[in-house]
C-alpha cells in the first residue's frame, strides 16, 4: 500500500510537468475602464507569456528562457516570470537527462527509497526562482487577501515544488505535502471565484488520484478528513481543458493518462492527435502516441509511428530517448527479441545518454534470461554494476546476478 500511496503523490506532484508547461497562471486582471497604460502593460504581458509557453511546448527551451526573464525584468513584483523561470529550470534538466518520459515514472524503480542530489548549481537556480515566487505571491496576499490571482500562483509555486521534489530529488513525502498545499490554496481560489476554471486542474487530479486508491488506503485517509473522487476528478479536468484560459493544454495532457487508465483509448488517441497538430515540434506528444498504440494492440501501426519518429532530423538529438521509449513499449508487449534489437542499437550509439545506456543494459540481461542466455545476461548485470547507478539498477543487476530475471517474481 506505501509504494501506492507515494504513486498518488508523485502523480499529484507531476501535475505541472506532465502538462508541463502550460501556463500555470493568469495574466493581471484589468480593471473596468483601465488606463491606456495599464492596458498595454497587460498586453504585454500576455504576449510573453504566450510566446514563452509555445516555444516550450514546442521544446525550444532556450526561447521559452528568455521571454520568461523579460517577463521577470519587465513586472519584477509579478510571481510569473520567477515561478516559470523555475518550471524551465525543471523541466530543462529532466530533458537534459532524459527523464522526461512517463516510461520512468512507471517502473517501480524510481520508487526506490534512495533520493537524488541534483547539480549544485541547477538546484539553487531553481530554488532562488521557487521561493522568489512564492515570496512575491505571498506579499500580495498580506496586502489583500482576496486577490485571487495571488493565492492561483501560490499554489501554483507548491504545486512546482512538489513536482521538482519528486522528479529530480525522489522526496516523495515532501512533494505530497507541498502538492496538499497547492491543493489547498487552489480549493480556496475556486471558493472565492468558481469561474476561475484554470484552478480545476491541480483540484481535479487530487480528486482522481484520491478517489482511485485501493478501498483500505480511502478509509485510511478519510479518517484524516481526504477524499476524493474518480468521476469528479474527470470532470473538472475536462472542465479546466474546456473552459481554462492558460491551463487548457495542460488539462488534455493529463486527461491523455487519465484516459487510458479508464479504458477510453479513443478520447486518449483523439486528445494526442490535437496536441500533436498543435505542438508539430515537441516530438514527445508523438512518442506517447506511438507508445498509446503499443499498449492498445496495435503493434504494426505503433512501429510505423516509432519509425517515423527516428526518420526525422529534427529529432536527431533525442534519438535515444525514441529508441529506449520504442524498445521499452516492445518489452512490455511481450515483443522481446524485437526489443532485444533496439536495447542493443541505443547501447551501440556513441551519444546516447549515459543513464539510458545502463537501463538497456539491464533490460539485455532480464530478456538473455528470459531467453535461458544465463552466462550472457550475467555478463550485462556485471556491466550495469561497472557504470554509474541509475534509479535501483545496481540493486536489480545483484539481485539477477544471484536469481535469473522471471516475469512472474519481477
Amino acid at each position: 500500500m506505501r509504494a501506492r500511496i507515494i504513486g498518488a503523490a508523485l502523480l499529484l506532484a507531476l501535475a505541472p510537468m506532465r502538462v508541463f508547461l502550460g501556463a500555470i497562471g493568469r495574466c493581471a486582471v484589468a480593471a473596468p475602464l483601465p488606463a491606456p497604460s495599464v492596458v498595454q502593460e497587460s498586453a504585454s504581458f500576455e504576449a510573453l507569456r504566450r510566446a514563452g509557453f509555445e516555444a516550450f511546448y514546442n521544446l525550444d527551451y532556450e526561447q521559452a528562457r528568455r521571454c520568461f526573464e523579460r517577463l521577470a525584468a519587465d513586472f519584477p513584483e509579478h510571481p510569473a516570470g520567477y515561478l516559470y523561470l523555475a518550471t524551465h529550470a525543471w523541466i530543462d534538466w529532466l530533458n537534459r537527462t532524459r527523464r522526461l518520459q512517463t516510461g520512468i515514472y512507471i517502473n517501480p524503480a524510481f520508487y526506490a527509497q534512495s533520493e537524488e542530489r541534483a547539480d549544485e548549481e541547477q538546484e539553487r537556480r531553481f530554488r532562488a526562482y521557487i521561493e522568489r515566487a512564492i515570496e512575491k505571491a505571498e506579499a500580495r496576499l498580506r496586502a489583500d487577501e482576496a486577490d485571487v490571482e495571488a493565492r492561483y500562483f501560490l499554489g501554483a509555486a507548491y504545486a512546482v515544488l512538489a513536482g521538482y521534489e519528486a522528479t529530480v530529488l525522489r522526496k516523495f513525502f515532501s512533494a505530497l505535502r507541498n502538492g496538499f498545499r497547492a491543493v489547498k490554496e487552489h480549493r480556496e481560489v475556486l471558493r472565492r471565484d468558481p469561474q476561475f476554471a484554470d484552478a480545476l486542474l491541480t483540484v481535479g487530479l487530487y480528486e482522481y488520484i484520491v478517489g482511485s486508491l485501493p478501498l483500505a488506503a480511502k478509509i485510511l485517509l478519510a479518517l484524516g478528513g481526504i477524499r476524493g473522487s474518480r468521476e469528479r476528478g474527470i470532470e473538472q479536468l475536462e472542465e479546466a481543458a474546456r473552459a481554462g484560459k492558460y491551463v487548457a493544454d495542460d488539462a488534455r495532457t493529463l486527461l491523455i493518462a487519465v484516459y487510458y487508465r479508464e479504458g477510453r483509448f479513443s478520447d486518449a488517441r483523439r486528445v494526442l492527435d490535437e496536441l500533436i497538430a498543435r505542438y508539430p515540434r515537441n516530438y514527445l506528444f508523438g512518442v506517447e502516441r506511438a507508445n498509446l498504440l503499443m499498449r492498445i494492440g496495435e503493434r504494426a501501426e505503433a512501429v510505423r509511428a516509432f519509425e517515423a519518429l527516428l526518420a526525422q532530423p529534427a529529432y536527431q538529438e533525442n534519438h535515444d530517448l525514441i529508441r529506449y521509449q520504442y524498445a521499452e513499449a516492445l518489452f512490455r508487449s511481450g515483443y522481446k527479441q524485437a526489443a532485444l534489437h533496439h536495447f542493443r542499437r541505443l547501447v551501440a550509439m556513441e551519444d546516447a545518454h549515459a543513464d539510458l545506456k545502463t537501463l538497456a543494459h539491464l533490460r539485455i540481461g532480464q530478456i538473455l534470461d528470459l531467453r535461458g542466455e544465463r552466462r550472457a545476461a550475467q555478463a550485462q548485470y556485471q556491466l550495469v554494476l561497472r557504470r554509474e547507478n541509475v534509479l535501483d539498477a545496481h540493486e536489480q543487476a545483484r539481485r539477477y546476478l544471484r536469481r535469473p530475471y522471471s516475469e512472474i517474481a519481477r
